[in-house]
């Protein structure tokens, strides 16, 4: 039997094994199948229990003092709110700048702890360390002071960005809300050569993901700064790059089985008592919804843990060098000691019951909190919320053209959305994208041509073909349909000094403005409109806001849905401003938003949001149906947004 050892330059033994015995990493409990099933599931339960306790502490005291800190740093820039408009103004705020600064030092502490703490607890446990939880503070202790050094930026631009656009946002109430917008990616889906760039753009992402899967770790674990970090999973992955695609479907695998039977399972399970009392009843629909989301929960951090105990192994295989000991041990590694005489292990009976009792009363507790909302959640609003056809009936002709309203007027939406521009002789066209590429395969500008020259341009999507039609043929051919329009005008930079002049003039042309209504994502555009106009209802249209209501004159509001919170939604209500949300064409996400009580829903799919508004209001006594449950339960499921 031949033995191997390793040794520093100064020749002291850091570790040796026979090519016969388990590795050192296991510890010695993990040398029979009662000892591996025991150390496999101390190896899930003790992280995932770590897991939960942060996810607890982010949602309590971290996420609380977030928003304090945020809601002063707008008060001290002078505005309401910050979305992609305004940005500027906050730069202008020193102590604002300050502010914003101390909440992303704060924001990235609680996030660091909270991987670095898991990560290092899995490997102490899995090294056969007596004393884990000690040990695993320490050294995410000193990873945390590392990551929030001079290279914080980088590790920022990692954790916020980085992860979350690459599917992982998830793993943080901190990033939860971080992804693609979806307007965004509507648009990057209306063509073939956008789409492509769209799918290159997310491999791009993937990609890196996969490459700095190892950095959190390496951090951890091997001492490293958050570069070298980096740098080394890019090297470790690339070590193994004909394996780690085949290495990585393993876990991913094993998680897609963990939530797609088990949890269709939960779920139809949570609404099986609703089904036998025949009922919408109040409690047994928070029950249901509360325990499905338990449910989806419990089996995240069980996969997230799984996962991490995964990395790690593959860790000590990939990296040049083995395991790193951590430095408040021996340099000498040891196996895990045998449980004394009389002694039995923390992880027998007692602590199994112990944990049961309080995974138990947790669950319970958090059925209660989690199912909450179905009984908090205010009744659907006494007057009807309006259906908003997006840009026509995009899947019966190209949006914005004649061909799209007439498909719209099929579907007998409320309204119907259409954005307009001005060309380069001051006229008015049904258009939502200024350079034309995409739609007409020519790289022109609206603002480039004249009113003639943009109407004898084709536009196609979807296997449709269609003109530009101008402002006036479009709000013509509405009023002869006995469509109502939601329109926009849409500032791209190069509008005459009369804009709105011309605009109330063409407008004028066809009938009384105010059997339609407006709104527009230019501020400016719809305070000037509504003190030209007070009798016309106008709207102010934010695609990416986090805070309260802006301060804008405007009659009401459309809000972008990744924008959208039921707390935005209360605050504009409290201010008498209706709400609409776009574009919204998930069934659930539908009925969700109706049921918070909006006041409008903008979608490409008119029909649909019908049918969904008609089965809430057939449902009034419960904000939750049971027979909704299965399908909410995706919702609440870890996915990329």
């Amino acid at each position: 039997m031949r033995s191997r050892s390793h040794r520093h330059r100064d020749g002291k033994t850091i570790g040796s094994h026979d090519q016969d015995e388990q590795p050192a990493v296991l510890g010695a409990a993990a040398t029979t199948p009662t000892g591996r099933r025991r150390e496999f599931l101390t190896g899930l339960s003790v992280p995932a229990g770590v897991l939960v306790l942060w996810q607890g502490i982010i949602l309590v005291f971290v996420l609380p003092l977030v928003n304090f800190l945020f809601t002063h740093a707008l008060a001290l820039a002078g505005t309401p709110n910050l979305t992609d408009r305004n940005f500027p103004r906050i730069l202008h705020s020193p102590s604002s700048v300050l502010l914003f600064l101390a909440i992303g030092f704060i924001a990235l502490g609680a996030l660091a702890l909270q991987y670095t703490s898991v990560i290092a607890l899995v490997g102490r446990i899995r090294a056969g360390s007596e004393h884990p939880g000690t040990t695993a503070g320490r050294q995410a202790w000193r990873a945390t002071g590392r990551a929030l050094g001079f290279q914080a930026p980088l590790v920022a631009v990692y954790v916020f960005l980085l992860m979350p656009l690459g599917g992982l946002a998830e793993l943080s109430p901190l990033t939860r809300e971080i992804g693609v917008a979806p307007f965004v990616t509507a648009e990057y889906l209306k063509k073939p050569l956008s789409l492509s760039l769209y799918l290159s753009m997310i491999s791009a992402l993937v990609y890196l993901n996969l490459r700095l899967l190892l950095t959190i770790p390496l951090l951890v674990t091997r001492g490293l700064s958050p570069l070298r970090a980096m740098l080394s999973s890019w090297q470790a992955t690339w070590h193994r790059r004909l394996r780690w695609p085949g290495i990585l479907a393993s876990p991913l695998l094993a998680a897609a089985l963990m939530f797609g039977v088990p949890g269709r399972t939960v779920a139809w399970v949570a609404t099986l008592p609703g089904a036998l009392m025949k009922t919408d009843s109040h409690l047994v629909a928070t029950l249901g919804l509360g325990a499905a989301r338990v449910a989806a929960f419990v089996l995240m951090v069980v996969t997230t843990a799984a996962f991490i105990r995964w990395a790690l192994a593959w860790l000590d295989r990939s990296v040049p060098g083995g395991r790193v000991i951590d430095s408040t041990e021996s340099p000498t590694v040891h196996r895990a000691r045998s449980p004394r005489p009389g002694n039995p292990p923390a992880s027998g009976l007692g602590g199994r019951r112990l944990a049961l009792r309080t995974t138990a009363g947790a669950a319970v507790v958090a059925i209660a909190i989690m199912g909450a909302p179905a009984v908090a959640a205010a009744p659907p609003p006494t007057s009807e919320p309006l259906v908003v056809a997006h840009r026509g009936w995009v899947w019966g002709g190209v949006e914005n053209t004649l061909g799209a309203l007439e498909s719209a007027a099929t579907q007998d939406p409320d309204l119907v959305e259409v954005d307009v521009q001005q060309t380069k002789d001051g006229h008015f066209v049904a258009s939502h994208d200024t350079n034309l590429l995409l739609l007409s395969g020519h790289n022109v500008n609206i603002y480039d041509l004249t009113l003639a020259e943009a109407e004898a341009t084709t536009v196609s999507a979807r296997g449709f073909t269609d003109h530009i039609p101008s402002m006036v043929d479009y709000v013509r051919r509405a009023r002869e349909l006995g469509v109502k329009l939601l329109i926009e005008p849409k500032v791209h930079g190069h509008e005459t000094d009369d804009y709105v002049d011309r605009f109330e003039e063409e407008l004028a042309s066809v009938g009384p403005l105010e059997n339609n209504i407006y709104h527009s994502l230019d501020a400016d555009l719809v305070e000037s409109l509504k003190a030209r106009r007070p009798d016309l209802s106008v709207g102010y249209t934010i695609a990416m806001t986090v805070g309260g209501v802006p301060d804008v004159n405007c009659d009401f509001l459309v809000v972008e849905q990744a924008s959208y919170s039921k707390r935005f939604l209360d605050q504009a209500h409290a201010a008498h401003l209706p709400v609409y949300v776009w574009t919204v064409n998930r069934e659930d996400r539908i009925r969700n938003y109706l049921y918070d009580g909006v006041d409008g829903i903008v979608t490409d799919h008119p029909q649909r949001a019908k049918t969904q508004r008609s089965r809430v209001e057939a449902h009034p006594a419960t904000a939750f149906p049971l027979r909704d449950v299965v399908k909410h339960l995706a919702n609440v499921m870890p996915t990329a947004r």
